[in-house]
């Protein structure tokens, strides 16, 4: 099963290498693998990262409507404020993955001024929050790995 988050803005940026001068920029080290002059517009589908010697790699997709919160699968309940005109939509399975779409979408959203909505939870966060969920999903992954190594070599 697959999970999947949406990062709404009003603005997108243009490419790849901008996107990881945005992760940078906020203290991450999640590698992009793609070509740093490949347009944002143009993804569709996966795109390769890694972290700390791990695949974190995530399916992506830019979504431009008038109300981009509409493409999101959203709880009533939930306000997306905006109007918003940009989504990022992301997928991915497993838990190296989601600290990847986690560390990307908070980079993006930060850069655009955008939010970020992980559907999991439900939870909708701010730039500056969604940099905090990413680094507290950061040590939950390296904490996750470093039992599974551990209960291999037991093995």
């Amino acid at each position: 099963m697959s999970l999947s988050a949406t990062v709404l803005s009003n603005r997108r940026l243009t490419t790849v290498g901008e996107w990881q001068a945005a992760i940078r920029a906020i203290g991450f080290d999640l590698v992009l693998d793609s070509e740093a002059d490949r347009r944002v517009d143009d993804l569709g589908g996966h795109l390769p990262a890694h972290r700390e010697g791990q695949e974190a790699g995530f399916e992506c997709c830019p979504v431009g409507t008038d109300d981009a919160a509409e493409t999101v699968e959203m709880d009533l309940d939930t306000d997306f404020g905006g109007p918003w005109t940009c989504a990022l939509d992301f997928r991915f399975v497993g838990f190296a993955n989601a600290c990847g779409v986690n560390i990307a979408g908070a980079a993006y959203a930060h850069v655009t001024g955008g939010i970020f909505y992980e559907s999991e939870g439900g939870d909708l966060y701010d730039a500056q929050a969604a940099i905090a969920f990413a680094r507290t999903t950061e040590i939950e992954t390296r904490r996750y790995i470093a039992q599974s190594e551990a209960q291999h070599a037991e093995a």
